[in-house]
């Protein structure tokens, strides 16, 4: 997209606080966590997660974060990854290639999960991550990081992380975009789901009067799918890929939960935005803080964009 990451600043005062909205996502997901607590303590079951949240200093990260091992869908635990190395300067004419987070990745289709229980599961394999070659390359990026995680994990094909295959990529989702997508022209979140779709993976653009909602929903179509799901960050002029998330249920058999960590491919990373959070290494956990600060409302200056603005927008798999 033409709405340049690096140093756009969208319509209004930079954002200093948490919005209202902000507030009530994190009211809402602790009200639902205390629910589900109080369920568990009823039913005399959850005893090792609870003990895991009340030794965990963090708060809103789950147990295996910073306070002990988070149970996956089957049974196991998933260590902590490394911390970020130091991001590398702004923008240049290189693409380096940044070392990934060292966590271990649970099964991409896990079992469901026994009811009540915490469930993890991550498609995030070594070798699928590429950074943006151009700072304008971000949906391109995105798109090359996502069919490299769908052929790797489901055809085992090698990865391609070229900038060549990038640039094309890009060049193809410009030919898709409509003027109503992206009123700058490039490329849009339309043009991403096209591209995906004629490249054989159906994709569409979907989208959540709230973060809570397309967090949700972004779980649940990976979970159904096993299939990476596209995140419009940045008040929309970024592109995130959700490969995988912490909830406090399985998504498959809950029809309640709430997605306490997601696991984000950020093509912007080594880099260092002026105006935007800091982005993380591949496979790093993103909790509810890092989400608030990252995931906002579509809001571009080259609005209006009726159905879009102060919305959140997915691009989301319809089958796997």
């Amino acid at each position: 997209m033409h709405d340049d990451p690096w140093d756009q600043v969208p319509p209004g005062p930079p954002r200093s606080a948490a919005t209202a909205g902000d507030v009530l996502f994190a009211l809402g997901v602790a009200a639902l966590g205390i629910l589900l607590a109080g369920a568990l303590l009823a039913a005399g079951g959850g005893g090792p997660w609870l003990a895991g949240l009340v030794t965990n200093p963090g708060g809103d990260r789950p147990a295996g974060e910073a306070g002990g091992p988070a149970a996956t869908a089957t049974g196991g635990s998933s260590p902590a990854p490394s911390p970020s190395p130091p991001a590398s300067a702004a923008p240049g004419s290189g693409s380096p290639t940044p070392p990934a987070a060292t966590a271990a990745v649970p099964a991409a289709n896990p079992s469901p999960a026994p009811p009540g229980e915490p469930f993890m599961m991550n498609l995030y394999r070594d070798g699928v991550f590429v950074h943006q070659a151009d700072k304008e390359w971000c949906v391109a990026a995105a798109v090359q990081n996502m069919l490299n995680v769908i052929r790797v994990g489901e055809d085992g094909r090698d990865p391609d992380v070229t900038a060549e295959t990038q640039q094309a990529i890009d060049d193809r989702i410009v030919e898709l975009t409509t003027s109503e997508d992206s009123h700058n022209g490039g490329t849009g979140p339309g043009g991403w789901a096209a591209y995906l779709t004629e490249a054989g993976y159906p994709y569409e653009v979907r989208v959540y009067p709230s973060r809570l909602a397309a967090l949700r929903a972004a779980a649940t179509a990976l979970r159904e799918t096993g299939r990476p799901v596209g995140i419009l960050a940045w008040a929309g002029v970024h592109s995130w890929v959700l490969t995988g998330f912490t909830a406090s249920a399985d998504p498959a058999t809950a029809r309640m939960f709430a997605v306490s960590e997601a696991y984000v491919l950020d093509p912007w990373y080594p880099w260092i935005s002026t105006r935007w959070p800091r982005s993380e290494p591949p496979n790093a956990p993103r909790d509810l803080r890092d989400l608030v600060a990252n995931v906002l409302p579509w809001n571009l200056a080259s609005g209006p964009y009726p159905g879009r603005d102060g919305r959140f927008l997915l691009v989301v798999p319809l089958e796997g």
